[in-house]
């Protein structure tokens, strides 16, 4: 009962010490809604910029250029020491009337491009080659040049290694960025409230003063601190869920070449780790605050 009745006084402090302190609480809200916020869009930035590391990942292929003198089924059968090959993913095999075919499409049509060259076609057999990863392209391309039925090899090596370079820094960038930002949720957030209960510090002597243990001087301001992480919280992820599909939608209609996310489910799950996040934040950071006070 001596809890239940520690909760009651509690709840009661606690509304009126929301409506009495209008000016600070609200500040303290807009601290931890712009911090959430701010995290929140930190970590949208950097899963993007993981996701298209991972696209451009996707585009990246071989081009392996069959001899003029290899057969059609010396050709199909090259497939089998392609799907060995560490780290295969798919392969398409491009006969040289298709590859025709698809330059006359660019050129104003194939027997244009025909009557062009001659009644010929000197487009060599193709295949085209995707791997999981694009450490692996630079091994894969060093076998493939040993096959005798090879002519030649394109793979893009500076876009490969450029895109390896990209990936691993945006990765190692974003996670920084990410534990930076919420270092800095919390230092802001802890000040700001650090100065809502300092302004409060007489209350609390008092309090202390009269008899209160230290455990109902902290009920009001863990519950005072808790709704103000909550209310700030989902001012962020309000903010942050039609911010963010507005900023998305306007680079997809917009910027097409930029690959974005575009995962409501995800929004979620980050919507509903902020609020969680709001909560802790909150209550732990008015429980901080209030511990130097208490030693009366």
């Amino acid at each position: 009962m001596k809890i239940a009745n520690y909760l009651k006084f509690g709840i009661r402090d606690t509304f009126r010490s929301l409506l009495r302190h209008k000016g600070m609480v609200f500040v303290t809200i807009l601290t931890v809604a712009i911090a959430l916020l701010v995290l929140g869009f930190t970590v949208l930035v950097s899963l993007n910029s993981q996701y298209m590391a991972s696209s451009m990942e996707e585009q990246l292929e071989i081009i392996v250029f069959l001899r003029d003198d290899v057969t059609r089924d010396d050709a199909l059968a090259l497939e089998t020491k392609i799907r060995a090959l560490e780290g295969y993913k798919e392969d398409v095999f491009v006969p040289k009337e298709d590859a025709l075919m698809l330059m006359g499409d660019k050129f104003g049509g194939e027997t244009i491009l025909t009557e062009a060259l001659g009644g010929t076609n000197p487009l060599p057999d193709a295949y085209n080659i995707k791997l999981n990863a694009p450490e692996q392209i630079q091994g894969a391309v060093n076998i493939l040049e040993k096959m005798d039925e090879v002519e030649m090899v394109r793979y893009g090596q500076d876009l490969v290694k450029n895109v390896v370079t990209l990936s691993d820094a945006l990765y190692i960038g974003c996670i920084g960025l990410i534990v930076a930002m919420i270092i800095a949720a919390l230092v802001l957030v802890n000040s700001t409230i650090r100065l809502t209960v300092s302004a409060r510090s007489e209350e609390i002597a008092i309090m202390k003063y009269v008899g209160a243990t230290n455990f109902y001087v902290r009920i009001p301001f863990f519950l005072e601190g808790l709704i103000i992480g909550l209310i700030g919280a989902i001012l962020a992820d309000v903010a942050l869920y039609f911010g963010y599909g507005a900023i998305a939608e306007y680079i997809k209609s917009s910027m097409t070449f930029i690959p974005v996310i575009s995962d409501n489910l995800l929004l979620l799950k980050l919507t509903g780790g902020l609020l969680f996040g709001g909560a802790i934040l909150g209550a732990l950071g008015s429980n901080i605050a209030v511990k130097k006070y208490l030693k009366v």
